[in-house]
């Protein structure tokens, strides 16, 4: 046999070469300055060069696109980490896809590489059909929804912001949006998803002769088809909308047409950022059409009931008026203002009898204003403009007031002629006095209010709306609520208000947060704001309410509040990583030192250790402290066992202390109480302080728990130590962070009242019998 040891290096370099001619793979080497050296024969074929192209080129020259690929940057990777390392990327140039293997050698590198074209687009096909059965399942959703929706729905809106906000749920949909029809202009009606302003941006149309109208959209609602863009970059009929969409990353596209038994209804739009993710052009189009029948059914049901209740309103307007003709008075001048014809409706509002006042001048019921003549002046107003509307206080026969709506109106003859006038009266007293109250309720809220109709034009604002704007009522009413003066909002704030407003004239009660800056201090503003919707009979929404009120402070105080809490945190952990593990560290030394300390040093050693226990559990009581008090603010209790817990502490306050007696004067009910994880630092702190302040040979600490009939539970917990002084009793449980000095001054009791006070309970201390103190705690029982 041959010793390889003893062949020559080109040999080696032969065999090499051999080898990599026969490997499956694709195979090239670069020197340290990124120059090919060798290349087997299907690294070349791949490549699309020859190998004596190659061989001494520099990868940069030969393929000036590399250098914005991964290869160079995977490959200075190997060079500096000496490692090998794999990557897949897609090289455009030559339209395909590659994996690579970098192997790094002294100066030089090795890459084995393979085309995976076919297997990334095998798997990009089946990443477009999971999208497509994604979507396809959420619109057999869909359709169920909205089917079932459609009875309850209140409006149109509401059914077309359904369904764009279902749609969007699912992951390859990025934004949907429904467009009406309005002459010629498609106009968006409800959204949902990535917008970003893009709505705002495009404007489409059905006229056919406009750029706007050849899209997809209005080719959808002309021929009534789906219209499927599989690729929005490459449609030419995008081009009015395409640098619009493909900036928000939107691929494909589909216009789905809304109609139902000849009406059109508009449409509706998808979008994908995945290429494909409606199929191609010529695809399936059965499941899209399903949604749209799905969706403009529910809209005709929604649009019919909405038909037949305006007409049941408009009969029951009309089947109202000539009920109430009582409730009016109605009554006929003649030409010079005398009393002509008197109805059941005038007797019963002015008080006279058709005898009293037939020929009568109406001015009679003008007491107060005969003499300057304003009953001659409305008569020659209604005269010469065909009508006049008044209202105001007028008196009856017996003298009374009521608040009177008056119309007068001039019947004229064929030439013109005034035959004479129609007086209509009816009393508003009523209706006055309500709107009197109304007004004083309106204005007497803190909060700034208002009302609007359902497109959000305001209509009417309380005092504390036009003080937190800074202006007048007229800056403020008649405008849209967005564009009123009330702050200077960002744009992402209007567009907020606008998609509530919209959400409101739904149906729907909005609340959110809103942001803005003062106009007069440019500082920040945070507004609880909300819209109440407001329903006439038939469900239908004739007014929102919006109401707001400044939060500022509030917000500020909690942000505050939120920084001193994390503040706390650090102290606590601290407490917990630095000076804790020390203590530790400490007493492990101060244990080890004992074998080398004589009985002289023992003494030290021993005060040493029993310093180190006191900094300990001194600790850990300014852990539990700090941990209180940082969720002080948002307190959150839930029930916690008031009899295992207690239990515990005793069982460890008894094991920690040899000759201390501890007993229970009957069976600890198992009862839950409301409090938090902190529940056992208030038992283990009066425990302690029990034992450790008793001056008896043998403390003693007996425990009784008693439910009481107020859903609250009291805890007694008793020693035989010196008692407290009564001076003293209640400033342990009164006791402020000043007056602890020192923390041995009662820092333990007062960590227990701030606990109990936080849990909604009380703490009590008395004299025990014949000697000692009694602690007792009241809880709230769940």
């Amino acid at each position: 046999m041959e010793d390889s040891t003893r062949r020559s290096a080109g040999e080696f370099e032969t065999d090499v070469r051999e080898h990599l001619e026969r490997v499956s793979d694709a195979v090239f080497t670069v020197d340290a300055d990124y120059r090919f050296t060798y290349l087997n024969e299907k690294a070349a074929a791949l490549l699309d060069r020859g190998r004596d192209e190659l061989v001494g080129a520099a990868v940069a020259d030969a393929f000036p696109d590399a250098e914005a690929a991964p290869f160079l940057g995977e490959c200075e990777r190997a060079f500096a980490e000496g490692k090998p390392t794999t990557f897949t990327d897609y090289y455009a140039p030559l339209q395909k896809w590659f994996e690579a293997d970098v192997y790094p050698a002294d100066g030089s590198v090795t890459v084995y590489f393979n085309d995976v074209t076919d297997r990334r687009r095998r798997e990009e096909r089946l990443e477009r059909q999971r999208d497509r059965l994604d979507i396809l399942e959420t619109f057999t959703q869909v359709i169920t929804e909205v089917s079932g929706a459609s009875e309850d729905a209140i409006s149109r809106a509401h059914v077309e912001q359904l369904v764009c906000s279902r749609l969007v749920e699912t992951t390859p949909l990025t934004f949907a949006w429904i467009g009406r029809i309005d002459g010629d202009t498609v106009v968006p009606s409800a959204w949902a998803g990535a917008e970003h302003g893009y709505l705002s941006e495009s404007s489409f149309s059905i006229d056919a002769e406009e750029a706007t109208g050849r899209g997809p959209v209005g080719r959808a609602i002309r021929r009534n088809e789906v219209q499927i863009t599989a690729n929005i970059e490459s449609d030419d009929a995008w081009g009015p909308w395409r640098e619009a969409a493909l900036e928000r990353g939107f691929e494909s596209c589909v216009c789905v047409p809304l109609e139902y038994r000849g009406s059109n209804y508009g449409v509706l739009v998808l979008y994908s950022e995945r290429e494909g993710a409606f199929g191609g052009e010529d695809g399936p189009k059965d499941p899209l059409q399903q949604l749209g029948d799905a969706v403009a059914h529910a809209i005709d049901t929604v649009e019919r009931r909405r038909e037949e209740r305006e007409l049941k309103r408009r009969r029951e307007e009309f089947s109202t008026f000539v009920k109430d003709v009582e409730e009016y008075s109605i009554f006929r001048l003649d030409p010079d203002g005398h009393v002509a014809s008197w109805n059941r409706g005038a007797e019963e509002i002015k008080g006279y009898e058709e005898s009293e006042v037939l020929g009568k001048h109406f001015s009679i019921f003008y007491p107060e204003d005969t003499e300057d003549g304003y009953p001659s002046e409305l008569l020659e107003r209604a005269r010469t403009e065909g009508q006049v509307k008044t209202e105001g206080w007028r008196v009856r026969k017996d003298g009374t007031r009521f608040w009177a709506l008056v119309s007068i109106t001039a019947l004229t003859g064929d030439g013109g002629a005034c035959r004479g006038f129609v007086k209509v009266v009816r009393d508003m007293t009523d209706r006055k006095r309500r709107e009197r109250r109304l007004d004083a309720v309106f204005n007497r809220t803190f909060q700034f209010m208002g009302l609007m109709d359902p497109d959000g034009t305001v209509v009417k604002v309380n005092d504390a709306a036009t003080e937190f704007a800074g202006t007048d009522r007229e800056e403020l009413i008649g405008k849209r609520f967005w564009e009123a003066p009330w702050w200077d909002a960002s744009e992402d704030t209007i567009a907020g208000l606008r998609d509530a407003i919209r959400w409101a004239a739904a149906g729907e009660f909005v609340r959110y947060e809103a942001t803005g800056a003062d106009p007069r201090t440019g500082e920040e503003l945070v507004l609880d704001f909300s819209i109440t919707p407001v329903t006439d009979e038939m469900g239908e929404v004739v007014l929102l309410v919006p109401e707001g009120r400044d939060i500022t402070e509030r917000k500020q105080r909690e942000r505050e509040l939120r920084q001193e809490r994390e503040r706390l945190e650090f102290m606590n952990r601290i407490l917990r990583h630095n000076l804790l593990n020390g203590l530790n560290v400490v007493s492990a030394r101060a244990e080890i030192l004992e074998d080398f300390v004589d009985e002289p040093g023992r003494t030290h050693l021993s005060t040493v250790r029993g310093r180190i226990e006191e900094m300990v559990d001194l600790v850990e009581t300014m852990r539990s402290f700090t941990k209180a008090i940082v969720h002080s603010e948002a307190h959150e209790l839930e029930p916690k066992p008031l009899g295992k817990t207690l239990v515990r502490e005793l069982e460890r306050i008894d094991d920690d202390n040899e000759h201390v007696v501890v007993s229970t004067e009957r069976p600890i009910p198992d009862v839950d109480v409301l409090a938090d994880d902190l529940l056992p630092q208030v038992f283990e702190n009066l425990l302690t302080n029990a034992v450790q302040h008793n001056d008896k040979a043998v403390p003693r600490v007996a425990v009784d728990v008693e439910e009481c009939s107020d859903g609250m539970v009291a805890v007694r917990i008793e020693d035989n130590g010196p008692g407290v002084p009564d001076k003293e009793k209640r400033h342990i449980v009164e006791k402020g962070v000043e007056g602890l000095s020192t923390p041995g001054s009662g820092f333990g009791l007062y960590l227990v009242k701030e606990l109990v006070d936080s849990y909604g309970g009380t703490i009590d201390v008395s004299d025990n019998d014949p000697t000692g103190a009694v602690f007792t705690i009241v809880l709230q029982t769940v």
